[in-house]
């Protein structure tokens, strides 16, 4: 049992598996830092709908922001610009690879304190964002892949217990997803994808072409059935490699299906983009041999 616990938690894997993570999530958050530079004035400034960040700093449990930092009147919206384009710097240099761990903690400071300041037009796909930043901040994720590696003799086999945290929470959100669909009335009877497919807000497609055969209704149905099923098992189904690689492709062409029939955001990029870390280390040796032979060619 000492054994399997030291394998399962110290054992050293390649730093390229890092590094991916780093490059998808550093540049996922500087684009979305730079979408976000549009709303600064109304939604994150003092001059903004919502007011006095001291009220929305009690209201949130005394929570703290660098956008509650107290500054003059004439200054305000200059402070806010300022740190928001502290964050696409920072989360630019996480993607590039300098300075890594500062980098991802900077941008995961960013993420909090925009998170903290105005929750009510963030979603999920930004909070997933966060949580990644804060990891990859306690991996080696500079050591290769990026300009830390290239000034630096980084070592190239790390530890993987910062691996298995992403794991775990990858793990436990589809665990909460199966869980609450497993307790919704509409993923019960299998009408959700119904409402899905006719809501002129998320379809990209007319589904009121579709809801009117009995048989594609079943369909969606059954597939209702099996995503929430699909998404209570996936712990379990990461366990065994045969399972978890049936998990792994199921769940690719599951947000692949959002990505072509969903306005849902970046949402599937950004659960793609966590797929990297569920494969197989070898994986990433194999992508960069085949990147330097077509390079070389």
């Amino acid at each position: 049992m000492q054994n399997a616990w030291h394998t399962l938690w110290f054992k050293l894997i390649d730093a390229r598996q890092y590094a991916a993570l780093r490059i998808l999530f550093g540049g996922l958050s500087c684009i979305y830092f730079l979408n976000l530079l549009p709303y600064i004035d109304s939604q994150f400034s003092r001059l903004g709908w919502l007011g006095d960040i001291q009220q929305i700093a009690s209201q949130n449990g005394g929570s703290w922001s660098l956008f509650f930092i107290s500054v003059d009147s004439s200054q305000l919206t200059i402070s806010a610009y300022a740190i928001l384009s502290l964050g696409i710097v920072a989360a630019f240099l996480m993607m590039i690879g300098w300075q890594s761990r500062w980098a991802c903690f900077s941008t995961w400071l960013i993420w909090v304190s925009l998170w903290n300041r105005n929750p009510l037009i963030l979603d999920g796909d930004d909070a997933i964002l966060k949580l990644m930043c804060f990891y990859l901040m306690l991996s080696p994720c500079g050591n290769c892949w990026s300009v830390d590696a290239y000034l630096h003799k980084t070592p190239a086999r790390v530890a993987v217990w910062p691996l298995r945290l992403i794991q775990f929470q990858i793990a436990l959100l589809y665990f909460v997803s199966g869980w609450v669909k497993f307790h919704s009335v509409e993923w019960e009877n299998g009408t959700i994808m119904q409402y899905v497919l006719i809501h002129p807000e998320y379809s990209r497609w007319n589904g009121w072409l579709l809801i009117d055969y009995p048989l594609i209704n079943s369909i969606l149905a059954g597939l209702a059935w099996f995503i929430r099923d699909w998404e209570l098992l996936f712990p379990l189904l990461l366990l065994n490699q045969h399972t978890r690689r049936l998990s792994i492709v199921i769940g690719i062409l599951f947000h692949l299906g959002l990505l072509l029939t969903m306005h849902l955001r970046w949402f599937p990029v950004i659960m793609l983009s966590l797929y990297p870390s569920l494969l197989s280390n070898n994986v990433f040796i194999g992508l960069e041999k085949k990147l330097v032979k077509t390079r070389l060619t």
